[in-house]
């Protein structure tokens, strides 16, 4: 049999596309299945855990507190520490301001005389003169660490540094020349 292959033959149609019925159906069963998750969650809750108005404190104002008058002392405590400045010239006619004190290092205070003498140890391990001073505080016994005397800035501060760098607090204190 011959055949003409000018003429392509018939094939058959392609099948018509899948019906939208399961797109459908898997549309409205994830969108029920999210409403129901929400719904259950809305009735998950326990009554009486929501906060309400009346549960939030109101803040007090102002008007419910009485306003102090400030005291202004620093006019009267200033006037009375001021420190006096002895002064001198030189042959040259220079002013030089002489200090009447020194300065001394406070590096604990201990009610017992065994922890300012670990406390002393230490802080000669670091090369700084140091001694344990006792004073009676309202009627209690300390035991002071004292580091110095020192007499300028300079030693007082090269000695507060070590005291820093030690992680030990101290305290400048100035006390008179004798």
């Amino acid at each position: 049999m011959t055949q003409d292959f000018a003429k392509k033959p018939r094939s058959e149609p392609p099948p018509p596309p899948p019906s939208g019925n399961i797109h459908w159906f898997l549309g409205g069963f994830i969108s029920g299945s999210f409403l129901a998750f929400l719904a259950s969650l809305w009735f998950l809750v326990p009554e009486g855990t929501a906060p309400t108005t009346a549960d939030i404190p109101k803040p007090s104002g102002l008007e419910d507190s009485v306003v102090e008058e400030m005291q202004w002392d620093f006019y009267e405590i200033f006037p009375k520490t001021e420190v006096p400045v002895v002064e001198e010239y030189t042959e040259s006619g220079d002013k030089i301001v002489v200090e009447n004190f020194r300065w001394i290092l406070q590096a604990g205070s201990f009610q017992d005389p065994n922890d300012a003498d670990e406390q002393r140890a230490s802080l000669i391990l670091l090369g700084l003169d140091v001694q344990t001073q006792s004073v009676k505080v309202s009627g209690d016994k300390w035991y002071r660490v004292i580091v110095g005397p020192f007499d300028s800035e300079l030693e007082r501060n090269r000695a507060q540094d070590k005291l820093a760098q030690a992680e030990i607090p101290s305290m400048a204190v100035k006390i008179p020349k004798t």
